[in-house]
């Protein structure tokens, strides 16, 4: 797995992104994300164990160098009832994937960055970045 931290990819001057997507890809994306606040509300605990899950789908938008796009909510193992909110790119042709991590906290904490009112635009913006930085890389 390939991380990549998106403020600095953001903060690159020769990178400039204005996410615009299909609506097929922009449908996929708001189902994701509803899903997924319906999951975090639902399975992650104020403390103890929950297992880690994910909500993705299978680009068909020839912009995104990619072949699943998914978020995915991990058990922060170093603290009780913490959890990190990622979001990843699969790459096209091989078992890699680039992914970076939105936010980690309780599930408040979570919930409170999703429902945020540009929470759409960064993981659009996350997307694209991480499908750029795959699409880049020599593999």
């Amino acid at each position: 797995m390939i991380k990549y931290d998106i403020n600095k990819i953001r903060n690159s001057k020769n990178i400039n992104f204005r996410p615009r997507l299909k609506m097929d890809i922009m449908k996929n994306i708001e189902n994701m994300i509803t899903t997924m606040k319906a999951r975090v509300e639902r399975e992650i605990p104020d403390t103890g164990y929950f297992r880690n899950f994910a909500e993705n789908f299978e680009n068909k938008d020839s912009k995104i160098f990619g072949k699943y796009i998914a978020l995915s909510v991990e058990k922060d193992e170093m603290i009780d009832g913490e959890a990190l909110l990622k979001i990843s790119v699969l790459h096209p042709n091989l078992p890699v994937d680039a992914s970076s991590l939105l936010v980690a906290g309780s599930r408040k904490k979570i919930l409170d960055y999703m429902n945020k009112e540009n929470f759409i635009d960064e993981v659009k913006t996350s997307i694209l970045e991480l499908s750029k930085s795959l699409r880049e890389s020599n593999l």
